[in-house]
């Protein structure tokens, strides 16, 4: 894995035909692993994918160089795996065309709205299609309703059999998704409700491929030591907080900012130049709206009795489109968050509410956000 990902740093300087695998912009621990082990696969066994043989197949982490110290869960689990941080490539190391190109292709995973669109040739996702990504037609579609994104790309590496007949290349790749999954599914938690029969078939086939024992105990360490890391915001300050993990909606010239914590709105507000920071990364990002979700789980115990989500709704400088939301959010029946109202919070004029539906997750909150932009 590492001599592969030497060799991707090495084409940034050469004038060659390339397919950049790319992850989301939250650049999570799915989104992360995926891009690499989807390229690394495919550089070995690029069937999905005939017709562009003779392009190189490119990792690259949807996040600049100075901000993946941010992604502490990411950054620790790669090193857990031996995975050389210094040859990974972020999205500020490498140049991506907007407009067509020939020498450029992209395949998305963990998302399928980019402004590379008119480059994209594949997608491998787990949330519902958006047809405002406006993907050409003959555009390679993934995409299933599972946990997590890894669960996907491992199904893809699994059905070309390389792993029948090279198992030993593909050690670092079975780690590294396996993580992902684990953590995107709490431990295929049925609490949670993340978790689909192919996430769970492809955890197996992990523990299978790399005879592991005693795998009850493994999984839930395993998802203990990264809610952890992901968790540890200690060594970050509230702008950071901020950047660590968000999710933007571009419509029609607005800008929704969805930051997802890994601690609550309600703690995340008295941290210190929290409204300062705040104002500051709308100001960074031209976001109008600011959504913030919060969550924080008791790893003691894994269910939903132990799991809290909150969230907040900031109204940066269009009203119309902050009471929009926020009635959306409210009164959905669809996706009834069952939304309290928390009055003890009073920041930069919001709305903050306890989620006491803690199984919706911002996966399904986005499209609700989506849609808002789209009809305004």
């Amino acid at each position: 894995m590492n001599q592969f990902l030497k060799n991707c740093r090495s084409l940034l300087t050469q004038q060659v035909s390339r397919i950049v695998v790319i992850g989301n912009e939250s650049c999570d621990l799915d989104s992360a692993v995926c891009s690499i082990c989807l390229a690394f696969h495919l550089s070995k066994c690029p069937s999905l994918f005939n017709s562009f043989r003779n392009y190189h197949f490119i990792p690259v982490l949807n996040v600049s160089r100075k901000d993946l110290p941010l992604k502490t869960e990411v950054v620790f689990y790669l090193h857990e795996n031996n995975i050389s941080i210094r040859d990974l490539i972020c999205n500020d190391e490498i140049e991506l065309p907007e407009a067509m190109s020939n020498e450029t292709k992209l395949i998305l995973v963990d998302h399928h709205l980019s402004k590379y669109r008119q480059n994209v040739i594949g997608v491998i996702d787990h949330r519902p299609f958006d047809s405002y990504s406006n993907l050409n037609e003959n555009v390679y579609k993934h995409i299933e309703l599972v946990g997590s994104c890894a669960s996907l790309v491992l199904r893809i590496i699994d059905q070309s059999n390389v792993l029948k007949k090279n198992k030993a290349d593909y050690i670092s790749t079975l780690n590294l998704l396996y993580g992902a999954i684990i953590l995107d599914t709490f431990n295929l938690s049925k609490q949670a409700d993340k978790a689909r029969k192919t996430d769970i078939e492809m955890v197996q086939l992990v523990e299978q491929n790399l005879c592991l024992c005693d795998v009850t105990n493994r999984r839930q360490t395993l998802l203990e030591i990264l809610i952890a890391k992901r968790s540890d915001v200690s060594s970050l300050n509230s702008l950071q907080i901020l950047s660590k993990d968000s999710k933007t909606v571009v419509r029609k010239g607005l800008t929704v900012l969805i930051p997802g914590y890994p601690l609550l709105v309600q703690d995340y507000v008295k941290l210190e130049d929290a409204e300062i920071n705040l104002q500051k990364f709308a100001r960074m990002t031209g976001a109008n709206v600011i959504v913030l979700i919060g969550m924080r789980m008791d790893l003691a115990k894994n269910d939903n009795a132990n799991m809290r989500r909150d969230l907040g709704i900031i109204n940066v400088n269009n009203q119309d489109l902050f009471q929009k939301i926020l009635k959306e959010l409210t009164s959905n029946n669809t996706v009834d968050l069952c939304l309290e109202k928390n009055n003890e919070i009073e920041f930069l004029g919001g709305a903050f509410y306890d989620q006491r539906n803690v199984v919706y997750t911002r996966k399904q909150i986005l499209p609700l956000i989506c849609d808002i932009m789209d009809k305004f």
